[in-house]
């Protein structure tokens, strides 16, 4: 592992990692640590990225885009260098529409364990 990577770098090539090629949100995993995990997250089809975490609260670095962003009720337009707070368990994501892109980096804790169910998107949700 580096303790060094550069983040337009990581969104220029992202190789989404295997757990996330089939979600909208690609994910890349740059750190992991002992109580936390650090990805770059990229999003560039419009369409339905809502999810939940249960077991995390999740820190965004807004790198790329200008796009409405909702956590939990509150929806507001987020673009490069906002900060955004996302308790465990609370609905979140970037609504997009045709055309917009949207990358983050996203720091989780406690650490991401990716061999577990952590995300639970809103379109999988029972209605």
């Amino acid at each position: 592992m580096s303790y060094f990577n550069n983040l337009n770098q990581i969104v220029d090539s992202l190789e989404a990692d295997a757990s996330t090629r089939n979600d909208p949100i690609k994910r890349a995993f740059v750190f992991d640590g002992k109580h936390l995990t650090a990805n770059v997250g990229v999003v560039r089809e419009s369409g339905n990225a809502l999810h939940t975490q249960n077991y995390h609260d999740e820190l965004l670095v807004i790198i790329e885009g200008d796009v409405d962003f909702r956590v939990g009720d509150e929806v507001r337009r987020v673009s490069k260098g906002d900060l955004v707070f996302i308790p465990q368990n609370t609905l979140h994501g970037p609504i997009l529409e045709q055309g917009q892109r949207f990358a983050a980096l996203s720091v989780f804790a406690p650490y991401f364990d990716r061999s577990r169910n952590n995300i639970v998107w809103d379109r999988e949700s029972p209605q």
